[in-house]
């Protein structure tokens, strides 16, 4: 009897293992997210985050499933995965996730939600906007091109801030002004750099006397001189007789033996015009001529026509000749440039001396602007480029200018080039779509690089690893090269000042009647020691969460005075070891400290405000309207301390939860007062810095609180320095696809110590670094290619 086929299938499904008999009974067992993350919101938050009755706009209840969930929940799981891992959500008078529990939330949204908005192994990288140089690239530039400080960009526009920093493209605007200025000051910058020739001072030479000389078609014009050698301003006047106007002038070539000048006669009839330009005379030249140019010598303007030559009669003053007739020619010098009065610039930047005679000074003009356009374009001419700058040129010398001038005239053009103002230039507009995503080229990976860790210009080490395409296996090492270099102090400046908010500090104001021995040579001191304690973290490869904690810092005279510190004497910087941890990191370092306070006062809550934000990235929301301030009255101090008014002052509910992030880490740093002084007492009442951070992490001062944060929170510390860091280098805001970058550098930071060298190497290798990027609407394009889309 044969067996029903039928029963097949039955058997195998009776067969099937019972885990996989409840994932086809139960949809929900093969959804990551209705497996994991449902039934814990279901359990702790939708009481507060369901649609119609959301707290702070977050709706958690609206996702059916994993795809509705990543497709639509991306801004929102980042608000959650903050909230999460600063155990501020639920509530602490709510129902408490496990350990275990909050992990699991955590890991489904950095494992399931970023990952998937940061897309697969082809994911295209956001574009990096073209953007013009802000104002301190513009100055380092602009010294490191000319050798020279001129603090041009004082005149220019303030720039705009985006994401916190004032080199991300988007903010960077430029406007008519910002045009205008940039013509300004090339001019002024290539006047300082180059010394042009001045004839004041010398008497004029008369050379021809006071006839004048028909100018032939097929001759020159041909006299004596007994000039000396040397370089001469000459004035040389000439006269267009009876030519009709819509006649062209012709060009004339005016030669001093060697030396030949071609200059364009002007379009003026019946007057003198004189020709200015300079010219110069060696050994054994005695004769001044002056001719038609080849080309021009049938010239209608010498020979007119019969009819034409019938119809105009001749100005008697010149013989009744019709044509051109040259006039006079006065010489003033012979004027030299000594070497010694010379700027270093001057020579660096003319470094070919041309001979007496038009073609060598435009070999010698070829020559110098090719070489000071690449280092300010900072890659190689491309086709035709150096032929349209030294047509600049060239019409400077046919006007007559000096050598001098003639260049000078055509790298101020050079710097008033969008190819030298701005970073990474477009591709062709006829480009495919697809090769938007393309690598950098070694050259602009190299300005990126440059623009990164000194806010100027490639060197020629850097420009030359481009030249041998050995940049990008080769990028390790010039990183740390880089860093050694002083001009990495400009990177360590920029990026703390607006990292830390240390810019901020050059507007503080303490109370001079409560703080006299505050001035400016202190706040000066407090700057450069957060800024050396960078520095050396960073160039030392140190743990980076020894910017938190650490047992030595950088002081002189005043700031270690300032202190406590004694054995420090004189105005230079010294690591000094210390006794204890009441210093020691940036969160105890006196700029942080002031720029954090009131003038009168500190302030618990812009002190704990600034600690989540620039330290661990989580910044709280702003404020709730019509919050009523802290009373600040003289009554008030004496009656309650500021710690004891500050928790009358939170009491309302809508301040709590943000107060209980805030709070504690702020009155950690009580024991420093408005200007980062240690103390006991706030005035009659002893402080009291102790607190707990979420979790139940209790400490009893800022010395416990330091490294606590430098431990239990290193991994937000971390992803918070990887953030601003990556920010910073890119020049854009980040995005949900650069979370991928930002989790692969910090799991290479915790692999390694947290060696800080970790995250330089990881940005500059990452392809969102590497990579040109494509526009948000791009990216849709190939997002669709990619994945088989239409």
């Amino acid at each position: 009897m044969t067996r029903p086929t039928l029963m097949l299938p039955t058997v195998a499904f009776l067969l099937l293992p019972l885990s996989a008999l409840a994932q086809d009974l139960d949809p929900a067992a093969n959804d990551p997210y209705q497996r994991t993350m449902w039934p814990l919101i279901e359990r702790y938050c939708v009481d507060c985050h369901a649609e119609g009755t959301a707290e702070g706009d977050i709706t958690l209840d609206i996702y059916a499933d994993q795809v509705s969930a990543l497709r639509d929940g991306g801004a929102t799981w980042l608000r959650v995965l903050d909230a999460l891992e600063n155990r501020v959500m639920p509530p602490a008078d709510k129902p408490q996730p496990s350990l275990a529990e909050f992990d699991a939330m955590i890991a489904w949204i950095e494992n399931e939600s970023l990952r998937a908005q940061a897309g697969g192994p082809n994911a295209p990288t956001p574009a990096v906007v073209m953007r013009r140089l802000n104002r301190q690239e513009y100055d380092n530039t602009i010294h490191d091109l000319l050798g020279l400080d001129l603090n041009l960009s004082e005149t220019f526009p303030a720039d705009d801030i985006g994401f916190g920093y004032d080199n991300v493209g988007s903010a960077l605007n430029i406007s008519p002004i910002h045009i205008e200025k940039y013509l300004e000051a090339a001019e002024r910058a290539l006047d300082a750099t180059i010394r042009l020739p001045d004839a004041d001072g010398f008497p004029p030479i008369e050379l021809i006397g006071l006839r004048t000389y028909p100018l032939p078609a097929d001759s020159p014009v041909e006299f004596e001189h007994s000039l000396k050698p040397g370089r001469y301003l000459a004035n040389f006047s000439l006269v267009r007789v009876g030519i009709p106007e819509a006649v062209p002038p012709p060009r004339l070539v005016i030669g001093f033996g060697t030396d030949q000048r071609t200059l364009a006669a002007a379009q003026v009839q019946d007057e003198t015009v004189v020709y200015r330009f300079w010219i110069e005379t060696v050994e054994g030249d005695k004769l001044v001529r002056v001719a038609l140019a080849p080309d021009e010598a049938e010239g209608p303007n010498v020979k007119p026509p019969a009819a034409v030559a019938a119809n105009v009669s001749g100005d008697q003053r010149y013989g009744g000749q019709i044509g051109l007739h040259v006039d006079s020619m006065v010489v003033h010098g012979p004027i030299t440039l000594d070497p010694a009065t010379l700027p270093p610039s001057h020579s660096t930047i003319l470094f070919e001396n041309p001979g007496p005679n038009d073609q060598s000074r435009l070999a010698a003009a070829r020559a110098i602007t090719e070489r000071f356009a690449t280092r300010a374009f900072r890659r190689p001419l491309r086709e035709g480029e150096l032929d349209r700058l030294l047509e600049i040129y060239e019409m400077a010398n046919e006007q007559g200018e000096s050598f001098e001038c003639a260049v000078q005239i055509t790298l101020t053009a050079v710097l008033a080039s969008p190819r030298f103002l701005y970073l990474v230039e477009p591709d062709d507009a006829s480009a495919e779509i697809a090769a938007a995503d393309r690598p950098l080229n070694d050259f602009e990976l190299a300005s990126r690089l440059s623009y990164f860790l000194w806010s100027s210009m490639p060197d020629e080490p850097l420009l030359d690893e481009a030249r041998r395409g050995t940049l990008r296996t080769n990028l390790k090492a010039q990183v740390v090269r880089m860093l050694e270099d002083s001009r990495a102090d400009r990177f360590i400046a920029n990026f703390t000042g607006q990292w830390l908010q240390l810019r901020r500090l050059a507007a503080a104001t303490p109370d001079p009647a409560l703080f006299p021995n505050f001035d400016d040579t202190l706040r000066d001191a407090m700057r450069q020691e957060t800024e050396r304690t960078f520095a050396y973290v960073l160039r030392k490869n140190h743990p980076a969460t020894e910017l938190l904690d650490a047992d030595y810092a950088f002081v002189n005279e005043p700031l270690a005075r300032h202190y406590g510190i004694d054995g420090v004497a004189g105005d230079n910087f010294r690591q000094v070891s210390l006794p204890d941890r009441r210093r020691g990191g940036v969160l105890t370092q006196a700029s942080v400290l002031t720029l954090t306070s009131n003038p009168n006062r500190t302030s618990p809550v812009k002190r704990g405000q600034w600690i989540l934000q620039q330290i661990l990235g989580t910044p709280p929301p702003p404020p709730p309207p019509n919050v009523p301030k802290l009373d600040e009255g003289a009554k008030a101090a004496e009656v309650a301390s500021l710690r004891d008014r500050l928790e009358i002052h939170r009491a309302n509910p809508q301040c709590a939860s943000c107060h209980s992030q805030m709070d504690p880490l702020g009155f950690s740093l009580e024991n420093y007062d408005a200007i980062g002084r240690w103390r006991e007492s706030d005035g009659a009442f002893p402080v009291d810095p102790s607190g707990e951070l979420a979790g139940g992490l209790e400490f009893a001062d800022a010395q416990e609180l330091k490294p606590l944060l430098a431990h239990s929170a290193a991994k937000k510390f971390n992803r918070a320095l990887i953030r601003n860091l990556l920010t910073y280098a890119l020049g854009r805001g980040l995005e949900p696809q650069d979370f991928a970058t930002i989790e692969t550098i910090r799991d290479r930071l915790a692999a390694d110590n947290n060696r800080i060298h970790n995250i330089l190497f990881g940005i500059v290798e990452s392809p969102a670094f590497q990579n040109r990027g494509v526009p948000e609407a791009t990216r849709d394009q190939l997002s669709s290619r990619i994945t088989g889309g239409d």
